[in-house]
């Protein structure tokens, strides 16, 4: 199912049916309303269009959102042209639980509520990335102290550092999209793994790569189906 509010009708509609003021991140990042006037937002009639268990699968949707135990993602980015950021940031949560899914996601005008299969909540926080085609390099891992701090004074390079000033230059390049991916399972399980962060970077004139940073660090194209099945094996979706 899917819903689509403005940010005031949203804000309202959150506060509503969770009892809770502050929307859930990285939605909180979004406008709270359009409507600056009293009588502006007055004349929308909330209270009178949005009753509390209305619609009671929203109601159910959003109780969802905000439970504690679930598994969440989280996609927060900005896009860029021209090398300028644009003032419209891509904001969505996917939570999942089971086989349960729900995703909101934001916009500078509207925000958009899915519930349905956790595998279709991930689909829909990777379709609010936007659509872009795969980056058409080979996919690059080398260790991150020598891509970040190469040997100052190096006179002759060795197979290392010129694979290592590869996987630089590649990510010194114009960008059309740069945000953060990240996946908590089950939080408030004492087994469940700690939080995976991700980067995902839309090359100009390229296209779209995750980014991961440990020991080392790994860029790989990555087209939107393969994003979101890399994503339900981090949220460990069945």
């Amino acid at each position: 199912m899917k819903w689509t509010f403005t940010p005031d009708e949203f804000t309202h509609v959150w506060a509503t049916e969770t009892r809770q003021d502050r929307r859930p991140y990285p939605i909180n990042l979004a406008p709270r309303g359009i409507e600056t006037s009293e009588n502006a937002a007055a004349a929308l009639k909330l209270e009178e269009r949005f009753p509390l268990n209305g619609d009671p699968d929203l109601t159910g949707a959003l109780k969802f959102l905000v439970r504690s135990d679930v598994t969440t993602i989280t996609a927060f980015g900005d896009r860029f042209v021209d090398g300028e950021q644009q003032p419209d940031p891509v904001l969505a949560l996917g939570v999942v639980f089971s086989h349960w899914g729900a995703a909101v996601f934001s916009t500078d005008s509207t925000v958009t509520v899915v519930s349905g299969s956790a595998r279709d909540a991930v689909k829909y926080l990777v379709k609010a990335m936007g659509s872009v085609r795969p980056g058409q390099l080979t996919p690059m891992r080398e260790p991150r102290k020598a891509v970040l701090f190469p040997e100052p004074g190096q006179w002759q390079e060795t197979e290392t550092s010129r694979r290592a000033k590869r996987l630089r230059l590649a990510l010194r390049r114009p960008i059309d999209a740069r945000g953060y991916l990240t996946v908590t399972v089950s939080p408030e399980d004492p087994m469940s793994p700690p939080p995976q962060h991700r980067t995902w970077l839309d090359f100009s004139g390229d296209g779209r790569y995750i980014l991961s940073v440990g020991d080392d660090m790994a860029l790989s194209p990555t087209s939107m189906d393969q994003l979101a099945k890399y994503l339900m094996k981090l949220a460990r979706v069945r």
